[in-house]
């Protein structure tokens, strides 16, 4: 493990500045955009599940805004690069780049994990195949596990109508876990191809699973 870890570190280490000029043309392209008035042009430079939550009236309303935008586009204040580290096929851990070098942003050590997006998404996939209804309870949102169960969650993956649908999903969602997750203070969204998405939100210091 040890020498796989040093392996990553200069891997990412050498992308680091190459990611940054490539994230510097990018902002810079937004900013062209911006500045032109062209929301198509500037949809194509924003995640698909984000698009829908860009208020592209605000940023491309009048030419005071467009200029703002266009300025702070073109010249950010700052640029941090962001990566997905798969520790195993099912174990993407998000990593960033800071003035010390690329650090991970969440505990690759803990199995069961909500304190991000990811690591809840992640959480459920696993738990789901061990079986573990009480994580699995635990990843849901406060409003549903008053109706639930650990045995209904188990009768629900197991044998009910919906099983097969359920393990669909599961696998589905499996194969995502390491794409852009767009996400604020207190709501993310994973996008999981024929609009189809995966929502969570946060309660306190977790985030759990909505939909997927």
């Amino acid at each position: 493990m040890k020498i796989f870890a040093v392996g990553v570190a200069l891997l990412l280490a050498s992308c680091a500045q190459r990611d940054v000029r490539g994230l510097a043309r990018a902002s810079e392209a937004a900013a062209g955009a911006v500045r032109r008035g062209d929301a198509k042009e500037l949809s194509s430079h924003v995640l698909v599940g984000a698009r829908a939550r860009v208020d592209y009236a605000a940023v491309l309303g009048d030419k005071a805004a467009r200029q703002r935008w266009a300025k702070s586009l073109k010249k950010p204040e700052e640029i941090r690069p962001r990566a997905v580290v798969f520790l195993a096929p099912d174990a993407p851990v998000d990593v960033r780049w800071t003035p010390r070098g690329w650090v991970f942003a969440e505990d690759p050590t803990l199995v069961y994990d909500q304190s991000t997006p990811r690591a809840a998404l992640r959480s459920l996939v696993r738990a789901s195949l061990q079986r573990r209804w009480d994580v699995l309870l635990g990843l849901a949102p406060e409003r549903y596990r008053l109706g639930l169960s650990e045995d209904d969650l188990r009768a629900a993956w197991t044998e009910g109508e919906h099983a097969d649908a359920l393990q669909t999903a599961r696998d589905r969602l499996a194969a995502r876990l390491g794409d852009p997750i767009v996400a604020d203070a207190h709501e993310a969204v994973l996008d999981l191809g024929n609009a189809e998405v995966a929502r969570l939100e946060r309660e306190g210091t977790r985030w759990v699973v909505v939909d997927f």
